[in-house]
């Protein structure tokens, strides 16, 4: 038997010994706080590498955040919210890690239109990375027979704060297809195109789509990580600060409002307490006489009475109980 057991010493001990380095872990708001807003920001990123496309990713990150200093039991409102600054801080950063990595890291992609004929194709622009001297050419096929009207042939090129909405030029055209071309230098560091075009009396777009849904093809980018790192960094720490952040002090704030609205019942109901307590203290003892039961059922003629402390039948005119020594007034 005791050779069984030994085997089950170890983890227990291990067991042991982890939840005592927690209990000790969690009474150090100087590596508490450090540790939370590294675990928040850690699955953060996992939830933008997996879920990047879901509103859970803006939602998740606030609650995320109090559960962990919750169960690190940093639950003074105070430090509640350092610590929720110090993590979305993290979180800035990590987003702005995460998206540089996507544009320095992006291939070249073809804008199409999503219809039975695929009248525009290969919607591209060339080069894919640049500076904001680069020439970037953008070019689209129309597939049409050479007598089909076109017009209205664009491309829409989208930046980080503005859009560009600038008419190509024509290029070769055979009885089978037509191309377009546009040149341009580009100031943003990261920008987006989609092509319009008019093609016999009907509106057509060339976009990336996914899931179904149409969006910009990305390009071009600049090739300076630092110039697309700096838009990345505003852009998350407006995220950060102002939706993350905002939701996990409203939390806070409703749990400090609970606990400030507990602390007023019970003070409240305290002081009820201690008044009722005064009252009963100063109330007269003859207050507390009590009939006597024979006396309730006609048995006894003289005012006899209950003692209040021990429950003997007491004469009217005694001073103290026979039993208990209870004094009257």
């Amino acid at each position: 038997m005791e050779q069984d057991q030994e085997p089950l010493v170890f983890p227990y001990n291990l067991i042991k010994m982890g939840k005592d380095l927690y209990a000790r872990f969690k009474k150090v708001p100087a590596l508490t706080i450090p540790a939370g807003a590294a675990i928040v920001g850690t699955v953060f990123y996992i939830l933008l590498t997996y879920m990047m496309d879901s509103c859970l990713v803006t939602i998740i990150p606030p609650f995320l955040m109090l559960t962990v200093f919750w169960l690190f039991d940093i639950k003074k409102a105070r430090m509640l919210v350092i610590a929720g600054v110090v993590t979305c801080t993290v979180l800035m950063f990590v987003e702005a890690f995460f998206f540089v990595g996507v544009y320095t890291g992006v291939e070249p992609g073809t804008a199409f239109s999503d219809d039975a004929g695929m009248v525009l194709t290969d919607g591209t622009v060339s080069p894919l990375r640049g500076d904001d001297q680069t020439v970037f050419n953008y070019t689209v096929t129309v597939h049409v027979n050479e007598s089909t009207p076109i017009s209205n042939i664009s491309v829409v090129i989208i930046g980080l704060d503005e859009w560009r909405n600038e008419s190509m030029m024509p290029g070769p055209r055979n009885d089978t297809l037509a191309q377009f071309y546009y040149s341009t230098t580009v100031a943003n560091p990261i920008n987006q195109y989609v092509f319009w075009a008019n093609v016999n009396g009907t509106w057509y777009l060339a976009a990336d789509y996914i899931d179904g849904v149409e969006a910009g093809v990305i390009g071009p980018v600049h090739s300076s990580t630092w110039e697309i790192a700096k838009p990345m960094l505003y852009y998350s720490a407006i995220q950060a600060y102002v939706q993350f952040l905002l939701i996990y002090v409203l939390l806070v704030g409703m749990i400090w409002w609970t606990r400030r609205a507990r602390r007023m019942r019970e003070t409240q109901l305290e002081k009820w307490q201690a008044k009722q307590a005064d009252a009963a203290a100063h109330a007269p003892k003859d207050e507390a006489k009590v009939p006597s039961l024979s006396k309730a059922m006609g048995l006894e003629t003289d005012d006899s009475f209950v003692c209040s402390e021990c429950g003997t039948d007491v004469p009217a005119d005694a001073k103290e109980c026979p039993k208990c020594g209870e004094k009257f007034e």
